[in-house]
């Protein structure tokens, strides 16, 4: 796993923000920028999920902060959950679950295979515009897209998968608490996440599709759903 500081002051609370496969710290670039000035954590973006573990370093810096929220977006809510932490105060999902692949609760498993089988240049173009739904969600996430090559993304994507299937049950100390879920996610269908999340408080945005940034636009919107 890569970790980015996007801010590290000293503050008394961090934001952890795990982003989806396939991403830089671009994006958590861009919400940073958004929320200012009002955001007063730290942020670390996590990203690159070929390994699972952040550095030891990066481990004990992250021990220091005494409130944690995580922040997780499409894959990268199976990776936080999978991840070792420090005790985490609370966090949310946007746009994805604990069964990433499964028919069920999350992206079957032939679609999952014939991403990673067929994924190239080409492919990618297509993914990004069926992830973002629009033009303008598309020029957005254009605006941030990650400095990633085609072959990289692949690589962390088949060993993903290798993740997944060598993962048991979870024995993350903490749950999440809220989960936000767009109406027109083409990636993880709406759905599977309904079922996915059963029993846990919800955010329905009815036409958010799989890339959720022009609907929630700064980290504070989002953390707002907790209140909720």
């Amino acid at each position: 796993m890569k970790t980015s500081w996007i801010r590290k002051e000293g503050a008394e609370e961090l934001l952890l923000f795990f982003n989806g496969w396939g991403m830089d710290a671009r994006i958590g670039v861009h919400l940073f920028g958004e929320s200012l000035p009002e955001l007063t954590h730290d942020l670390l973006v996590c990203h690159d999920y070929r390994t699972l573990e952040p550095e030891p370093k990066v481990m004990e810096e992250i021990s220091r902060y005494n409130h944690i929220t995580i922040v997780a977006w499409s894959f990268g809510v199976w990776v936080a959950q999978h991840t070792t932490l420090p005790p985490v105060t609370q966090a949310i999902a946007i746009n994805g679950t604990l069964y990433p692949v499964n028919a069920a609760k999350g992206i079957s498993p032939e679609v999952f295979q014939a991403t990673l089988s067929t994924w190239s240049e080409e492919n990618r173009h297509r993914f990004n515009r069926r992830m973002c739904g629009s033009s303008e969600v598309l020029g957005l996430f254009s605006s941030m897209s990650p400095d990633r090559t085609a072959a990289d993304q692949q690589e962390e994507l088949a060993l993903l998968k290798e993740h997944v299937q060598a993962s048991g049950t979870t024995s993350a100390a903490w749950s999440y608490d809220h989960a936000i879920i767009g109406g027109r996610d083409l990636v993880f269908p709406a759905q599977q996440q309904y079922l996915a999340w059963k029993g846990v408080p919800q955010t329905v945005i009815s036409d958010m599709p799989h890339f959720p940034f022009l609907h929630f636009r700064t980290l504070q919107e989002v953390i707002a759903c907790l209140k909720t």
